[in-house]
């Protein structure tokens, strides 16, 4: 199993730009079939977290209550292209 070690947080952005571009990347990425992102987040289909995280954010953005399902977008992507420490 591979870790997602986040010692660095990255400050997210939530405008509408930003947030299209995070789900046009989740919606064309490849992507691994299981990721581990922490001791607690251990993703066993990665095509069902990130239809899930979508439908939220789709369905509720603007709303801030789902800016955590924006923030999984960006954590995974970081994952999948290395760009944590």
């Amino acid at each position: 199993m591979i870790y997602l070690c986040n010692k660095n947080i990255m400050a997210y952005n939530y405008d509408e730009e930003s947030v299209n571009a995070i789900i046009k990347w989740a919606e064309t990425a490849q992507l691994p079939n299981e990721v581990v992102l922490s001791e607690a987040e251990h993703i066993t289909d990665t095509s069902i977290y990130v239809r899930a995280n979508i439908n939220d954010i789709k369905q509720h953005y603007p709303d801030g209550f789902y800016n955590p399902a924006i923030t999984r977008l960006y954590r995974l992507k970081e994952f999948v292209e290395g760009t944590t420490e």
